[in-house]
C-alpha cells in the first residue's frame, strides 16, 4: 500500500507586516523550500470576508512561504500601472528588494470585467427582447476588455524580464475564474464596506431575461479565459491554470452560500480548495 503524499499548507506573509515585528515568518528562512510572490484581487486577499481565500487553501509537497500583495478590488489594469504600484514593482524586479522567488502567483482580470460589465452587457431597444446570450453582449466592448487585460499582463512580464530583474524568466502562474451565477448575493470585505453584487444589478438594469443570465455570464468569463490562454501561447514563462468547470454552480435564486460559492463572485472554502489544488498541481509540475 502506497503512503499518502504529505502536504504542507503554505505560510502567508502580508507585505504590510514586513519589518513591523508582527510576523515571525521570514521570507528568506531556509526552512522554506519554495518562495512565492503573490499579487491579485480578493481571491488572494488575506483578512477578507469570507475568511478563506485561494492562498489559504494552498497545500504543497514542500514547505512554502508566500508574500501576498493582493488587495480586494484590484484590477490587472491597476496592478500594471507599475510606476504607481511601487511595492509590486520592487518586490518583483528591484535588485535590492526582490527575493529569489520560485514563481509569481497572480489572480487578476475578474475585477477588470466587473468594471466594464455595464459597457459589455447591453440593453436592447425598447419593445424587443433577445433569444440568445450574444444578443446582450457588445462584442466591441468585450474585445476592448480582452485587449486591456492582455496589455496589463504584457507590462508585468516585461518588468519581470527587465535587464536588472532578479526574477527574469521566473514562472508567472495565473488562473482563470470559474462560472459565477448572477444573483443577489453581495460580498463583504474587512467587515465594511459591503459591496453590491456586481453582475445582478447590471443584468437587472439591462433587462437580461433570467433564463439567459447564466449563459451571458459564462460568455464573459470565457472571454477572460480566452484572453489569458492566448497570452500563455505568446509570453515566455507565463502559465495559465484553466479552472473553469471546477466548481458546483450556485443556484440563481440563492442569496447566500450555494454550491461551491459563498456569494455571487467568491467561492466558499470548499470551492477555493478545489481551485487551489489545481494551482498546486501546476506548481508541482513546473518546480
Amino acid at each position: 500500500m502506497s503512503k499518502k503524499q504529505v502536504t504542507y499548507r503554505a505560510d502567508i506573509i502580508q507585505a504590510m507586516t514586513l519589518g513591523t515585528g508582527d510576523t515571525e515568518m521570514k521570507i528568506e528562512d531556509p526552512a522554506y523550500a519554495w518562495r512565492f510572490l503573490a499579487e491579485g484581487d480578493s481571491w488572494f486577499t488575506i483578512g477578507a470576508i469570507p475568511s478563506s481565500n485561494l492562498l489559504y487553501e494552498m497545500h504543497l509537497k514542500k514547505r512554502a512561504v508566500i508574500l501576498n500583495l493582493g488587495y480586494p478590488g484590484d484590477t490587472i489594469s491597476n496592478i500594471a500601472q507599475l510606476s504607481a504600484n511601487t511595492e509590486f514593482s520592487r518586490r518583483l524586479a528591484h535588485p535590492n528588494w526582490a527575493s529569489d522567488w520560485d514563481a509569481i502567483l497572480m489572480s487578476g482580470g475578474g475585477n477588470d470585467l466587473i468594471d466594464r460589465a455595464a459597457d459589455i452587457i447591453r440593453e436592447l431597444p425598447s419593445g424587443s427582447s433577445g433569444t440568445k446570450a450574444t444578443d446582450y453582449i457588445d462584442a466591441g466592448n468585450l474585445k476592448a476588455f480582452q485587449d486591456a487585460v492582455q496589455a496589463g499582463f504584457r507590462k508585468i512580464v516585461e518588468l519581470r524580464d527587465s535587464t536588472s530583474s532578479p526574477s527574469k524568466g521566473k514562472p508567472i502562474i495565473v488562473h482563470t475564474y470559474d462560472y459565477p451565477t448572477p444573483r443577489p448575493s453581495p460580498a463583504n470585505f474587512l467587515i465594511v464596506p459591503i459591496t453590491k453584487p456586481w453582475m445582478h444589478p447590471v443584468f437587472e438594469k439591462r433587462a437580461v431575461p433570467k433564463a439567459l443570465r447564466i449563459k451571458v455570464a459564462a460568455r464573459l468569463l470565457d472571454s477572460l479565459a480566452t484572453a489569458l490562454l492566448e497570452l500563455e501561447q505568446e509570453l515566455p514563462a507565463f502559465h495559465v491554470v484553466d479552472t473553469r468547470k471546477s466548481l458546483t454552480r450556485a443556484d440563481i435564486d440563492a442569496k447566500g452560500n450555494s454550491g461551491d460559492w459563498l456569494n455571487e463572485i467568491h467561492p466558499n472554502s470548499d470551492g477555493y480548495r478545489k481551485i487551489a489544488d489545481l494551482l498546486a498541481g501546476k506548481i508541482h509540475q513546473l518546480l
